[in-house]
């Protein structure tokens, strides 16, 4: 049991600061990496996610926006494609698409979203998270890092994706991935 204890503070120790240097990673314009990784830490050669800034020169959404994995919102095999989409998706300033990247529950809106990033020319990175079961659930929570470009002090803690077991009788909607939540603070 202490072995445990030991483990859990080094990780943690780990996590922090595999987060800063995730944080530090990358230049401005760069295009999302994507990158596959086994590892439990998160660092920048382990990034799931990571988009630079938005370009918010105007309020419509940039000519990447078309280009965006709708399909993703279908996703019920791999967490971290719905995450993809919807870092591309504020990448580029598609708010309503990134909404749609979040469970009904969550009330997430464009305006929201929007209100949050733009003008902020956020750096968005996600790193590598954990699967768990509960009560006919899958839920997936990963380490996030939101960086602005406007001066504001960066965010870090996770988001928690969730989606309903293949439960009988569930909806379509209620078996795909969706964001349920994030927790960050300002750092």
């Amino acid at each position: 049991m202490r072995t445990k204890a030991v483990l859990t503070v080094l990780l943690s120790g780990l996590l922090s600061g595999s987060l800063l240097a995730l944080a530090a990673c990358g230049k401005a314009g760069e295009d999302p990496a994507v990158l596959d990784s086994a590892s439990a830490e998160v660092d920048a050669t382990d990034a799931v996610v990571d988009a630079g800034p938005v370009d918010s020169a105007t309020s419509a959404p940039a000519p990447a926006a078309a280009s965006l994995d709708t399909g993703a919102l279908n996703e019920r095999r791999d967490p971290e494609r719905l995450l993809r989409y919807y870092v591309s998706a504020v990448r580029v300033g598609d708010w309503d698409a990134g909404a749609q990247a979040w469970s009904l529950d969550a009330q997430m809106t464009a305006q929201k979203l929007q209100a949050e990033f733009d003008g902020a020319n956020p750096r968005l990175a996600v790193g590598k998270g954990d699967m768990e079961r509960a009560a006919g659930s899958l839920y997936y929570e990963a380490p996030i890092v939101v960086d602005f470009g406007d001066g504001r002090p960066s965010k870090r803690g996770t988001i928690v994706l969730h989606r309903v077991n293949d439960v009988p009788g569930a909806s379509d909607l209620q078996l795909n991935w969706r964001i349920e939540r994030t927790s960050t603070l300002t750092q």
